[in-house]
């Protein structure tokens, strides 16, 4: 019987390490100005050799920077970058609520926001139009079928076939004869959506459902969130497609603006228009 003291201790190190970076990093947080290794070790009364190899650490991976001069350490850029990213992932659902309620309004159909995990997406919010008519609802922390929805074609569409082969399911779930059998054809699919700059799913979950989607990037050009619009097939017809889906990259490019975002260079073929962007 293996002795559990021994097995524990190798995460029990990486836990204390782990504790003892987190320590660092608020410490170079609240000091602006920077620390030295022995005035941080003494900071965060920790040893001081341990602190050192720990900051080769965190300034590896970009987290700290030293002054080559003064030997002294600073939080870096960066950590700011992570701090916007929290902070604009907090405010995006209420930014995107106006530009929703406008494309709902527009197209007279039901609109949703959806946010990337990292083993897919779910829904966040939703914007429908009131008054009796048919529409297409979506469930708020309900997960986008991605292989099926235009919404999680639009949160995955720059995905690798390896990617994807380690998310989805083998053999995929066929919904209806139109959803997509496996990797290769979805990856077609989405390449066609990056080409085209929105995600269309042609009554590939539900029958006589169409929908249209498209990604909102962060600043580092990966989707984030995609903001979509459903109806029925018989409002959202093939004729009308392309209307729906430029109008729904406008509104997916105008929050990616509100939260800092980058479009990717694969997408930059078809931007919007200052007209359509500000109306």
């Amino acid at each position: 019987m293996a002795d559990s003291t021994t097995d524990s201790l190798p995460a029990s190190r990486a836990a204390g390490a782990l504790l003892t970076g987190l320590d660092l990093l608020e410490g170079l947080a609240r000091r602006p100005e920077g620390l030295g290794v022995t005035a941080l070790a003494r900071e965060v009364n920790a040893d001081k050799g341990n602190v050192h190899r720990l900051l080769r650490v965190l300034e590896d991976r970009g987290y700290v920077e030293q002054d080559p001069a003064t030997k002294i350490f600073r939080v870096s850029t960066r950590m700011i970058s992570l701090a916007g990213q929290v902070l604009r992932g907090v405010d995006l659902v209420a930014g995107a609520g106006p530009i929703m309620r406008e494309l709902s309004a527009a197209t007279g159909e039901a609109v949703h926001l959806a946010r990337r995990t990292r083993g897919g997406g779910v829904y966040v919010a939703q914007e429908r139009q009131r008054g009796g008519r048919i529409t297409v609802e979506t469930e708020i922390g309900a997960q986008p079928i991605i292989y099926a929805s235009s919404t999680g074609k639009a949160l995955y569409c720059t995905a690798t076939p390896e990617e994807l082969a380690e998310l989805l399911p083998d053999p995929f779930t066929a919904y209806t004869m139109r959803t997509h059998t496996g990797i290769d054809s979805l990856a077609a699919d989405l390449a066609q959506v990056c080409r085209r700059g929105y995600a269309i799913d042609d009554e590939e979950l539900n029958l006589d459902v169409r929908c249209v989607a498209a990604p909102i990037f962060d600043l580092h050009g990966v989707p984030l969130a995609s903001i979509g619009i459903s109806g029925p097939a018989s409002r959202v017809t093939l004729a009308r497609i392309g209307d729906l889906g430029r109008m729904v990259t406008v509104a997916a490019f105008r929050i990616t603006q509100q939260v800092g975002g980058r479009v990717p260079a694969k997408f930059d073929a078809h931007p919007p228009s200052p007209t359509e962007i500000h109306g």
